[in-house]
């Protein structure tokens, strides 16, 4: 469904990195920039939804000891070690 066209503001060299990309990519410079917002979107609409599974658990109780996170990361960065 195609949207209303609203204005965005940006600095020259972002504009001239977005046009070099999109013609490296050969797509129209609006492409590129809708694309960079929706990707922005979708990343920040999964950070609030997991931020708020977190407070939810630690509402609940359901926390984990800072000493077993700890250890549990030290052991996986030793076996990619190896």
């Amino acid at each position: 469904m195609p949207l209303k066209a609203t204005s965005v503001r940006l600095d020259d060299e972002t504009l001239s990195r977005i046009g070099q990309m999109a013609d490296a990519m050969d797509r129209p410079r609006a492409w590129l920039m809708a694309e960079a917002i929706k990707q922005y979107v979708e990343r920040e609409e999964w950070f609030i939804r997991e931020v708020e599974k977190g407070v939810k658990a630690a509402d609940e109780g359901r926390l984990l000891d800072h000493e077993d996170v700890k250890a549990k990361w030290e052991a996986k960065r030793a076996a990619q070690m190896d």
